[in-house]
């Protein structure tokens, strides 16, 4: 079984990416720049949002986050291991078979 290679995250360590709030990360993944967005309320309860855009175009939202849930960020899986109100939202790379889906709203 091949492993297949990962995208290089601008601020990934140690297999973790923190996320802060409503700083755009830039991902260059196939010769495409992509953004990364994150965002953290806390009504009802404290959740994150993530979005992802490639040049200017969505390309995928997650909300309602909470640690545990799966997200897909160009082709590499995180899990998001903690939320904190107007922080940062920190995700683990996900190394196992393990993939639950989360139900992102996918753009073009």
């Amino acid at each position: 079984m091949s492993e297949r290679p990962h995208v290089k995250y601008p601020f990934e360590i140690d297999g973790r990416w923190v996320l802060r709030h409503h700083i755009p990360y830039d991902v260059r993944y196939e010769g495409r720049a992509h953004q990364v967005v994150a965002a953290v309320f806390r009504e009802p309860s404290v959740h994150g949002r993530i979005r992802i855009g490639r040049e200017g175009s969505p390309l995928a939202e997650y909300d309602d986050l909470a640690p545990g849930d799966i997200v897909e960020i160009t082709g590499d899986a995180w899990r998001v291991t903690e939320v904190e109100y107007r922080t940062h939202i920190t995700l683990e790379r996900v190394t196992d078979g393990n993939k639950e889906a989360t139900g992102a709203q996918a753009g073009q």
